[in-house]
């Protein structure tokens, strides 16, 4: 008997405001026009539920680029998935954030290259750091939430 799979990496889009060099996204891709709808999304958390996966990482590009990641995450979360959210953090306000947290998303990775703003630029090629320690400073600034 083959075992389910554990976890689906949704790469929601391809859409990313960064075009770090190391990325396996560095332009967008595809255009927006061809990503999978809200639809075709909740369909496949569903799915993925009824297959017994355990987690949905979401991930891009940038997820936060899709204006409807609350409802993803909600549909991922009503399907049985422990949620995580890959992303820069750039553009992630705290209301989203709120938004997010109560529509089921259980953990948040953000990606740091490095906590020295010369080094982490150069690894990713580009000036991103301030963009980023300026949402970590949001994220500090908002109260843990607990499922």
């Amino acid at each position: 008997m083959i075992p389910n799979p554990l976890a689906l990496i949704a790469e929601l889009t391809h859409r990313c405001p960064l075009h770090c060099v190391y990325c396996s996204n560095p332009l967008e891709l595809a255009a927006v026009t061809s990503e999978l709808s809200t639809a075709e999304w909740i369909d496949i958390f569903q799915q993925a539920g009824k297959l017994g996966m355990l987690h949905a990482h979401f991930t891009g590009g940038e997820p936060l680029a899709r204006p409807d990641l609350t409802e993803l995450i909600a549909a991922a979360r009503a399907a049985g998935l422990y949620t995580n959210l890959i992303t820069s953090g750039i553009g992630l306000a705290e209301t989203r954030l709120q938004a997010l947290v109560e529509a089921g998303l259980d953990h948040i990775q953000i990606s740091f290259q490095d906590s020295r703003e010369a080094a982490a630029n150069w690894i990713a090629g580009t000036k991103a750091h301030a963009h980023k320690s300026t949402s970590r400073a949001s994220f500090a600034a908002t109260k843990s939430h607990s499922p």
